[in-house]
């Protein structure tokens, strides 16, 4: 059985508030197992970056669930 590494589980990230909100992630599912390699890809402002920060632990999620190694 694989090892999960990192596991999103209906991640979402918002910016601003009320009628100024901006959705730049909505409900991100995806693991990746260790030894796997990933590319994530898409137009500019798909949100890659607002991922990648997330995934280094520079910004945090808005609501969901993030594990790296098992940990919340």
């Amino acid at each position: 059985m694989s090892e999960k590494v990192i596991e999103c589980k209906n991640l979402n990230k918002f910016y601003g508030k009320g009628l100024n909100s901006f959705h730049a992630l909505k409900d991100i599912n995806f693991s990746v197992n260790r030894g796997e390699f990933i590319a994530i890809i898409g137009p500019s402002g798909s949100g890659k970056s607002t991922m990648m920060n997330i995934l280094g632990a520079l910004d945090t999620a808005s609501s969901g669930d993030y594990f790296l190694n098992n940990k919340n």
